[in-house]
């Protein structure tokens, strides 16, 4: 018999397993205990894929020959759980219950990996980068880290459940759950794959800065160059000695035009040289 509760009523489970099992429930969070008489007890913390941002919410399972005790306060899961038929054994609805949490994960996961592509392509042709592109990669990498701690406790679940230690499922059951927890590694790597190329899109952001920033120094560079033989005229005529071009009537206009003789020509030679 099937049992839809919420998690105020977690308690109810030490029915079903000892004080020692419901201890270790509330301690970690994920587990996959195989009890006696074939039972199994599986708990877990459900990521939203769509929204990684929300609060996970925790699912708790027990699967026993007799009862099927389903615990959780989210939406999404306690509709999928509906949907399975009540009267297939509780094993095969544990069954279909996983197969039914992940179905379209891989739909998602190549979604979110034609954003990443988009951000790529975005940071790509932009002249300037964006500081908003540095909170989006921030966010992005700190859900897909949250997708693969999802991922991890689902992979460690489903390969507790193929070594089917107390024989709680018939041989054939057991290879669809082989086949289910390929279907977790699958998930896993793609995850993985996905934190690696927005990685790798965070170093192409940090370098086109790091060129940005070493352009403006480029600027600045030339421009104290150029007007740094101006410094050296001031300096000289800023002396408190006689200097000759003081009596001379083109004095004046002499120091004017070598001083934009001395900036264009520094201009020119930058130019050539093409140092900016």
């Amino acid at each position: 018999m099937r049992k839809m509760l919420e998690m105020k009523d977690v308690r109810l489970l030490l029915d079903y397993v000892g004080f020692d099992v419901y201890a270790r429930l509330l301690a970690n969070r994920h587990i996959c205990v195989s009890l006696q008489d074939g039972a199994l007890l599986i708990a877990l913390y459900y990521c939203d894929i769509k929204n990684p941002s929300k609060k996970d919410d925790r699912v708790c399972i027990y699967c026993g020959a007799e009862d099927f005790v389903f615990i959780s306060d989210n939406k999404r899961c306690i509709e999928l759980m509906s949907d399975i038929d009540g009267k297939a054994d509780n094993q095969s609805q544990l069954l279909q219950f996983f197969h039914a949490l992940t179905a379209n994960d891989v739909y998602e996961l190549e979604k979110t990996e034609d954003l990443i592509t988009d951000l790529e392509d975005s940071l790509i042709t932009e002249k300037r980068s964006n500081s908003d592109d540095s909170t989006v990669i921030i966010g992005m990498r700190r859900e897909l880290l949250k997708m693969k701690r999802y991922y991890e406790q689902l992979a460690l679940i489903t390969e507790e459940l193929t070594e089917n230690a107390n024989k709680a499922f018939s041989d054939e059951l057991q290879k669809r759950f082989v086949s289910l927890d390929k279907r977790m590694d699958y998930l896993l790597n793609s995850v993985v794959h996905l934190r690696e190329y927005i990685t790798q899109v965070r170093e192409a952001y940090q370098a086109q800065v790091d060129i940005e920033q070493n352009q403006i120094m480029k600027v600045f560079t030339v421009i104290t160059s150029i007007f740094l033989p101006l410094t050296l005229l001031v300096g000289w005529y800023g002396m408190n000695l006689q200097v000759p071009e003081f009596d001379w009537s083109f004095g004046y206009p002499f120091v004017i035009i070598l001083s934009v003789l001395v900036v264009i020509a520094s201009f020119v030679i930058f130019k050539i040289k093409k140092w900016f």
